[in-house]
């Protein structure tokens, strides 16, 4: 178990300290004083700062405390995929108030550091594509039903269709992307990695699809289409905080209870961390919300994969299985 705990950690000093895959790995002291809340920040002259550059911050951004400008930099860096080269080749420039404009490479990478999420940009994008799609469609359906044709009608609900296909195929690539970039499930034999995949995709389309809000309703009444509208609204009302959604993934993930694992201590370890890094996080600034997060994910299990599966997917894939797919797509 020691072993296995020294190589785990050691996976943890070769990521970036705050990227997301560290969030399923233990928390350094260092998260915990940039934890995110406005409970534990430097104040100076009853003033938040910015944890980048220690310029006045206006409220959190991507995930931590930040000013506009350094906010607005990360968000520009992401967006257009850009990429910095320090001028003086050392990587450890000063990064402040003063100073942040003289080094993009360093203000960079000092963002990543504080623990701003490039998932949290990309989903802030998503979910306005998103929200603006089903504005305009809401809005085209209820000005033009009461004037089309039948056949009109059927056309403009596959349309809509169409959109929920599409946006499902996009999570589904989401998930596969964060899977194989954590360096933690990389390590597990195929073997494993396969069982995980298979019992845990269902659970992350669901959590993936609420961090982004992105509606699911295909319109149903059955009692599978009302649980997942209920799962949605009871996270509404949570308001989780990205380093939340991304304990509660590795946790789905990492599921060690399952008969046919090989490394059931090493998964059984790993989602471990996952929920101290979640109750740490919690505890800063409300020890019962804790609870409150562990006790959504049997509602999760609560939705057969065959129902997520025939309703989002059988469109775009036909007979094949997902599960298939799935370990494909993470293979190659």
């Amino acid at each position: 178990m020691e072993n296995k705990k020294s190589s785990i950690d050691t996976d943890l000093q070769m990521t970036k300290p705050f990227d997301i895959v560290s969030i399923c790995l233990p928390v350094s002291k260092k998260l915990l004083h940039h934890s995110y809340t406005e409970t534990t920040t430097t104040e100076i002259n009853n003033n938040i700062i910015c944890a980048v550059c220690g310029d006045i911050s206006n409220g959190k951004h991507y995930g931590i405390l930040s000013c506009n400008g350094c906010s607005g930099f990360f968000k520009r860096s992401i967006r257009r995929k850009l990429l910095y080269q320090c001028q003086t080749k050392r990587g450890n420039c000063t990064i402040d108030k003063i100073h942040r404009n003289q080094c993009q490479a360093c203000r960079f990478k000092k963002c990543l550091q504080m623990g701003m999420l490039k998932e949290a940009v990309q989903s802030e994008r998503q979910r306005r594509n998103n929200v603006h799609s089903i504005d305009y469609h809401d809005k085209y359906i209820e000005r033009t039903m009461d004037h089309c044709s039948s056949r009109q009608t059927n056309d403009l609900v596959n349309h809509i269709d169409d959109i929920v296909y599409t946006t499902s195929s996009q999570i589904l690539l989401m998930i596969i992307k964060w899977i194989r970039n954590l360096p933690t499930f990389s390590n597990l034999s195929i073997h494993d990695q396969s069982i995980l995949i298979e019992e845990s995709w269902s659970e992350l389309f669901l959590l993936w699809a609420i961090q982004c809000s992105i509606s699911l309703d295909n319109g149903g009444h059955s009692e599978n289409d009302k649980l997942i509208n209920n799962i949605f609204q009871i996270f509404k009302q949570l308001k989780l905080d990205p380093i939340e959604y991304a304990c509660l993934k590795a946790i789905i993930l990492f599921r060690f209870d399952i008969r046919t694992l090989n490394d059931v201590k090493q998964i059984e370890y790993l989602q471990d961390q996952a929920q101290i890094t979640l109750a740490q996080f919690t505890q800063i600034y409300n020890p019962t919300r804790f609870g409150r997060l562990l006790l959504t994910l049997p509602l999760f299990r609560n939705i057969s994969s065959k129902f997520i599966e025939k309703t989002y997917f059988s469109h775009t894939i036909g007979n094949t299985s997902i599960s298939k797919l799935l370990l494909h797509m993470f293979k190659n």
